[in-house]
């Protein structure tokens, strides 16, 4: 029988050759370490990954004809290996608008002009070292943070052993080391946010930031911007990762809005930005800390919630009251699950009994190469909130109903709120570092302004 490499401590898989848990900081025991690689879990009829041979010819021809991954082989952040038939930069937005410098319209992949996308070049990240310009003009705006900051980088004292720590761990024991991170709370007049370690790993590698426009400024006051991210914790340096990302990308929204800029052209700009920020990072070039993406900008006067993300963290459109909009997922997974869904190659329940089901096919980082930064606008009608958060909660409560009913009427205290799902999340397991913003919605001024429907899962936003 064939030995499932996974942490005693954990039980998180574990890579050939690892000496220690990526996700407890544990060392693994020799007869871990040494076991033979399990064969691919490939569910009912699905090819597994790697078999150029099979999947060429199937679930990744449907990808390649959706416009997603396809040629060559590739490996994601968490190991997870693609064959794909053309490179995937090249993908084409059939019936979309493209002009320099602005968004293209990815109307083949979600059929709704408001999803757009944002590439985003390597070439220009600035990868090979130094600072990104943009990574640290962060707007300042009301907030308050409690929990203790991060430590300062270089050589020290381990946490568990008398050994030194270099890159985060310990060339001794090899535990990851504590950074500060374990129990944060962000609150400002318009949203709060709380993060937390959870109780399997020994970093939080989540982070969130939240920037709201000033009261008297000329362009959006009031306006919230909001994100979570979370690192990939196979990469190194990901709470690094994520912290640069989520203070990069809320400072450089609300420094666009307050410029001017719309809700969806500053989450562009975000998101480019952000990507630079984090690849910048990458010390030697060689390594590639990594994470993912999630924004919302929500704009009180008008009533509307623009949301832009890479990768897997999700917004979920919470109602106050069900006499208005239904609950509500307002992003799309970049995970291989999903990936396979939408090209009609397996069924969720198939694709969800993968191993590589939550494997990433985009996030951010310098070998992230182009980039698709999707983009979405809604306007909803009725009071409610808007719920950012890591995969760290949404495990839990994977559909937007189950979102809404686990806790009621949300936009009457978003710190409360926040607090709330995240417990919910440690009391079920807090198998992962969690991360939660809520930012209250009042509904539109005036007559809501009608979106184009989403098909595919239940629980989209459709029209007014």
């Amino acid at each position: 029988m064939t030995k499932v490499r996974t942490c005693p401590g954990c039980a998180d898989r574990v890579a050939a050759g690892d000496a220690f848990c990526e996700g407890c900081g544990r060392t693994l025991p020799d007869e871990v370490r040494q076991a033979p690689p399990e064969p691919e879990e490939t569910g009912d009829g699905a090819a597994p990954l790697g078999a150029a041979d099979r999947v060429g010819e199937g679930s990744a021809a449907l990808l390649s004809a959706r416009g997603r991954p396809g040629g060559g082989d590739w490996t994601t952040p968490s190991g997870a290996r693609w064959s794909r038939l053309s490179e995937y930069s090249g993908h084409v937005h059939s019936g979309g608008t493209s002009l320099t410098g602005s968004l293209a319209v990815d109307s083949e992949w979600d059929q709704i002009d408001t999803l757009a996308t944002q590439p985003v070049r390597r070439d220009t990240s600035g990868a090979g070292g130094g600072t990104s310009p943009h990574a640290n003009a962060l707007p300042l705006g009301p907030r308050t943070v409690e929990g203790n900051a991060v430590g300062p980088a270089g050589p020290q004292t381990c946490a568990w052993c008398p050994g030194r720590v270099t890159d985060g761990y310990c060339g001794t024991c090899l535990h990851l080391q504590p950074t500060g991170r374990d129990h944060v709370v962000v609150r400002t007049a318009r949203a709060s946010g709380v993060s937390d370690v959870g109780h399997r790993h020994r970093r939080n590698e989540d982070a969130m930031a939240v920037r709201v426009v000033a009261e008297n400024s000329e362009h959006g006051p009031g306006t919230v911007c909001a994100v979570v991210c979370d690192g990939v914790s196979s990469s190194p340096r990901s709470d690094e990762a994520s912290r640069v990302t989520a203070e990069t990308g809320a400072g450089v929204l609300a420094e666009q809005i307050g410029a001017g800029a719309g809700p969806r052209e500053a989450t562009g700009t975000a998101v480019t930005r952000a990507a630079e920020a984090v690849a910048a990072i990458a010390d030697p070039p060689g390594s590639a800390p990594a994470c993912t993406f999630v924004s919302a900008v929500v704009d009180p006067a008008a009533g509307s919630v623009t949301v832009g993300w890479v990768g897997d963290s999700r917004v979920y459109w919470v109602p106050d009251n069900g006499d208005a909009d239904a609950p509500a997922l307002l992003t799309r997974d970049d995970s291989w699950a999903e990936a396979m869904v939408q090209a009609g190659a397996l069924t969720r329940e198939e694709a969800m009994r993968s191993a590589h089901a939550h494997a990433l096919i985009a996030w951010l980082g310098a070998d992230s190469g182009e980039i698709d930064a999707h983009v979405r606008t809604v306007t909803p009608t009725g009071p409610g909130a808007v719920v950012l958060c890591s995969d760290g909660l949404w495990n839990y409560y994977d559909e937007p109903g189950e979102m809404a009913a686990a806790v009621p009427g949300p936009g009457a205290d978003p710190l409360g709120t926040a607090r709330e799902y995240v417990g919910l999340a440690l009391r079920a397991g807090g198998k992962d570092n969690v991360s939660v913003v809520v930012v209250p919605v009042r509904g539109p001024r005036d007559a809501p302004v009608p979106h184009p429907s989403v098909p595919g899962p239940a629980g989209t936003l459709g029209p007014g």
